[in-house]
């Protein structure tokens, strides 16, 4: 039977130490599924009838950068309902005979481990990892909507108490190898080089007693305070959630089943939970989100005929906020950058900017100091004026970053220069822009080779935003939005394929959310702003519209407001009663950064922060009519609905091709309400007849002198043939929409 193992390679030294290393033949990474545990029941057969011969057993990957991703979800996502519970049981008796092997086990994690690839390592005795930044540890399931269920939420929290698992299995957080290794995951990290030399030494030692602390021993041995620490936790579960997620009171009852009544009664628990979670609708939409996250990876290669090149050195214009932390991703990445900026002062600036955040890669483990000395000397830095000289450098680059201010003139004038000037980059080379409001082909115009020239849409702060829009200008040629993507993908972020226009996707949907609440904020009263916030947050938003327009700076959003405004159409509402806002912005109320916006923020960070009286009254006082109601029945419909109209006009347009792109880029770049699945998937479950209802119903309640509550001629049409989204790319034909729509139901047929 090992001689047919297809998963598992097997190899034994003379000292008796079997290595099994986990390979898929068939996939770039590993993952947990019926064939990998044929092959791990067959080499564990073997381990429990020993003859004496093997000392000890390593688990490592044959995959350079990848331990176990986790279970194969494209697998899980087949089975009936029957089926599951079967092959949950069959993970937690695998993992529980690794964990009562008769001889020292040690996972050797060389790269990713996550998921049921970390509720492996936990059965072991020792757990070492490679000292690397990049890697990943952790046990994200809640964010798939489920719970580790291979006895991963049962030995995590036998062996660390309630008080420190809960938190880490509640938020899915995962972590580098050395903040790994401090939240008790990982017991040692070394050197790769020196990962199976550390491994073997462990192997000579006692395994480790693991066990709570006393006091978190006596916590989930006394009733009272046990569930003191579990309603504690659903208690602050609920109020980032909003109950949103069912999948946190069922890690939290599964954890408190396993201390209350033992291990055995935890896996059980654990079972029966995610059997339960997999119905629900949260759990189906985080898993589709998944799916199209991983569909992003290959979809977006699918219109393009030809291969990107590689881009070992890139170059950035313009070193503010946006640059830097694009400059910051770069060196990350192992890429040589070049950093041009106005002057010495700026590019001072700038580098420590950069530097700050390589300190914070530092600080959170995710680099060593030497990484992050040498990620700086990879940083290049040059005045802007050098663009008009042969010593620009940047004959030797790759790709070049337009990341100035939002001035047209200025963009046009150092695209002109990129590509035609005496300092120009090499005819290879892609030009891109991090423009957020300018269209790509009003800036190729300054190219005489205007092929090359794509936009590369950073989302702020580009070190956790995932999201890149890849923009097609009209000109853009295959080979340089092939870079451009490949790229993104190299610095870890998903990309998205977009059409150029006024905003691009994510901005376009985002301008009449953010224009409605500035509507609704000149209607008052002043107590209105904090509940439309909080509305929004209960309904899943990551924060409120006015805690955005705060934290993106008032002077940002009126910016791109008043822009992209004229750019979009004349539906976009701006109350005329926003002049007021440049006032306050001349006087410093540019939001979170400058301590006061539409609230103020208290100086010290325990003290929440209050509405800015001032400056909502002035926004009042501008308004023709007033409203006397802190709380309204259509919050939520007076913010989503024009979101929607603009998605749907964006379908129209051409701008994306798929439904499927606005919920991955909506849910990416805006973080709008993952477990409802994206803005397109949201409007199809209430149905376009409902979309198309409320927002006639609101047209009718409110003053809507320019229609921004009007529903797109498409999108009525398709209400009217209860069509999906999708229609509107097809132009509402029933048999073809059905064929288009189905990639989204069975995407994973393609993996």
């Amino acid at each position: 039977m090992m001689n047919e193992l297809t998963h598992l390679q097997i190899e034994q030294d003379a000292d008796g130490i079997m290595i099994v290393r986990f390979d898929d033949p068939e996939r770039s990474t590993n993952t947990l599924g019926s064939t990998t545990f044929n092959d791990l029941e067959a080499v564990l057969d073997q381990l429990e009838g020993r003859d004496g011969a093997i000392n000890g057993v390593i688990f490592a990957s044959g995959k350079p950068g990848n331990f176990i991703a986790g279970v194969d979800l494209f697998e899980i996502s087949k089975l009936d309902r029957g089926d599951l519970e079967p092959f949950l049981e069959r993970g937690q008796k695998a993992f529980e005979r690794i964990a009562r092997l008769p001889i020292t086990t040690v996972a050797a994690i060389n790269g990713t481990c996550l998921g049921g690839g970390c509720e492996l390592a936990l059965a072991c005795d020792w757990r070492v990892a490679s000292d690397h930044g990049r890697i990943s540890i952790g046990l994200p399931e809640i964010s798939l909507g489920i719970l580790p269920a291979w006895g991963g939420t049962t030995r995590l929290t036998l062996q660390h108490g309630l008080m420190r698992s809960l938190p880490g299995l509640l938020t899915g957080r995962v972590m580098p190898p050395r903040r790994a290794m401090k939240a008790g995951l990982i017991d040692e990290v070394v050197r790769p080089e020196a990962l199976l030399t550390a491994a073997r030494r462990l192997l000579r030692k006692s395994p480790p007693r693991r066990q709570p602390s006393r006091l978190d021993r006596i916590v989930m041995t006394l009733p009272p305070l046990r569930r003191l620490v579990c309603r504690s936790a659903e208690r602050q579960a609920h109020e980032k959630t909003f109950g949103n997620y069912p999948a946190a009171g069922e890690l939290i009852r599964a954890a408190e089943t396993a201390c209350r009544v033992g291990h055995q009664a935890g896996l059980d628990a654990e079972r029966a939970a995610v059997t339960r979670l997999v119905d629900t609708e949260a759990c189906r939409n985080l898993m589709r989100l998944f799916f199209l996250r991983q569909d992003a990876k290959r979809s977006s290669w699918a219109t393009l005929d030809t291969k990107p090149a590689d881009v070992e050195t890139a170059a950035v214009i313009g070193g503010g906020v946006m640059g830097a932390g694009i400059v910051h991703a770069l060196a990350r990445a192992g890429l040589a950058v070049r950093l041009f900026d106005v002057n010495e002062a700026a590019l001072s600036a700038a580098l420590n900017r950069v530097r700050k955040q390589l300190d914070q890669d530092v600080r959170s483990k995710k680099m060593s100091p030497l990484e992050s000395r040498q990620a700086m000397h990879r940083i290049c830095p040059a005045t802007i004026n050098g663009l008009e000289s042969t010593a620009s450098g940047l004959r030797h680059v790759d790709l070049v970053i337009e990341a100035v201010s939002e001035n047209i003139e200025l963009k046009r004038r150092i695209f002109g220069l990129l590509d035609a000037g005496p300092g120009a980059a090499t005819p290879g080379a892609v030009l891109a822009s991090n423009t957020s409001s300018f269209r790509i082909g009003d800036l190729a115009t300054a190219a005489t080779h205007r092929g090359r020239v794509v936009g590369m849409h950073f989302f702020n702060p580009v070190a956790k935003m995932p999201l890149v829009e890849i923009v097609r200008g009209p000109e853009s040629d295959d080979a340089s939005l092939a870079t451009a993507l490949q790229l993104a993908q190299k610095l870890g972020k998903t990309a998205i394929t977009v059409g150029d226009g006024p905003g691009f996707l994510v901005n376009r949907v985002l301008i009449p959310y953010l224009a409605e609440a500035l509507v609704m904020a000149t209607e008052g009263p002043v107590e209105r702003i904090a509940t439309i916030d909080r509305t929004m947050k209960q309904w899943g938003m990551p924060m409120g519209p006015f805690e955005l327009i705060d934290q993106i700076g008032l002077d940002v959003s009126m910016y791109v407001l008043r822009s992209l405004k004229e750019a979009v159409g004349s539906h976009i509402h701006v109350p005329e009663g926003v002049s007021v806002l440049a006032d306050a912005i001349e006087q410093g109320a540019t939001g979170r950064k400058g301590g006061r916006g539409f609230y103020v923020y208290p100086t010290r960070k325990r003290r929440k922060p209050r509405p800015n009286e001032q400056l909502i009254n002035a926004l009042i006082r501008t308004a023709d009519h007033q409203s006397s109601a802190t709380v309204d029945d259509d919050t939520v419909d007076r913010l989503m609905m024009p979101m929607i109209n603009e998605a749907a006009r964006s379908l129209v347009e051409g701008i994306v091709d798929h439904s499927d792109t606005i919920d991955l880029a909506t849910v990416l770049g805006l973080g709008l309400a993952p477990f409802r699945g994206g803005l397109a998937h949201y409007a199809d479950t209430i149905g376009l007849d409902q979309v198309v209802a409320r927002m006639t119903e609101l047209s009718r309640r409110h003053d809507d002198p320019v229609g921004r509550f009007q529903p797109i001629g498409a999108l009525r049409r398709a209400a009217d043939a209860h069509l999906p989204m999708q229609s509107l790319v097809t132009g509402g034909d029933a048999a073809t929409t059905a064929d288009q729509t189905s990639r989204s139901k069975t995407i994973t047929a393609n993996h």
